[in-house]
């Protein structure tokens, strides 16, 4: 078991990506706990997992609002003898194709509005409960976005970019305190539309402008990596535990290039 033992907090559970992690970490015997907003949502998630070797809970919380994160998981680590692992794989529907001519300033600032205030409530609230015994590790998540230069993604781009950063820079404050900080990057997943994720909507009027379908566009997206193919949820959720695990132990400030070989813009 790569996780025994170990106490994993995944903020936006519910999700396409926050559910295929959990699962992951429970099949390696992690204690895991998953949190959201929509509490309809996270029961079908957590319902829809199995336990397996692992444990499981819920817990309900708005990421944007700092004083209930802190709240919430003081409460969750008060029951432990340290949080191992902190995870925030939300996100919000947010412009992906417009340029700056007809994108106005609330749509350019939402995603890095709301990504960045999110992953710092979270952040903060948790490192605080680890670090003491084992190692810690502050898992992100972006998009290539970040590093690529792609026409109409401005928002989307500049807050990808500004999760990267905020990840060296967490890592480098809480290294001296045995917490280490990754980011992990993966492209638009082949199989996320399908598992009810948000990208079914973010992608549609992409693909609606070129002629294609969502399934079409993730198709032709494959098409312009390396290896010809897209990332799937899987691939997410087995990266993840890799990186939580002790295994990855000296990675730190650190960007796992997820993409199947992207080809830059």
């Amino acid at each position: 078991m790569l996780l025994s033992n170990k106490n994993i907090l995944i903020f936006g559970g519910s999700g396409a990506i926050g559910s295929a992690v959990a699962g992951a970490c429970l099949a390696e015997g992690a204690r895991v706990f998953i949190g959201a907003r929509d509490a309809q949502r996270l029961v079908a998630a957590a319902g829809a997992l199995e336990i397996g070797p692992g444990a499981l809970e819920t817990f309900l919380v708005d990421t944007l609002e700092p004083d209930l994160v802190t709240r919430t998981v003081d409460g969750i680590a008060a029951r432990l003898d340290e949080i191992d692992v902190v995870m925030d794989a939300t996100s919000s529907l947010h412009d992906q194709g417009s340029f700056i001519d007809t994108l106005d300033l609330e749509d350019f600032m939402l995603p890095v509005d709301r990504f960045l205030t999110s992953l710092f409530n979270t952040s903060k609230a948790a490192v605080r409960h680890m670090g003491k015994d084992r190692r810690g590790l502050v898992l992100t998540l972006t998009t290539p976005a970040g590093r690529s230069a792609a026409p109409g993604h401005l928002g989307n781009s500049v807050a990808s970019a500004g999760v990267e950063a905020f990840t060296r820079v967490l890592a480098a404050e809480l290294g001296p305190r045995n917490i280490r900080a990754v980011c992990l990057g993966p492209h638009a997943l082949a199989d996320a539309p399908k598992a009810g994720s948000y990208t079914a909507e973010l992608f549609a009027p992409k693909a609606a402008a070129m002629g294609l379908t969502v399934d079409e566009w993730l198709i032709a997206a494959a098409g312009t990596t390396m290896l010809e193919q897209l990332p799937t949820l899987q691939d997410v959720a087995q990266t993840a535990v890799f990186l939580m695990s002790d295994k990855a132990r000296a990675m730190t400030a650190a960007y796992v290039n997820l993409t199947a070989g992207m080809i830059p813009e």
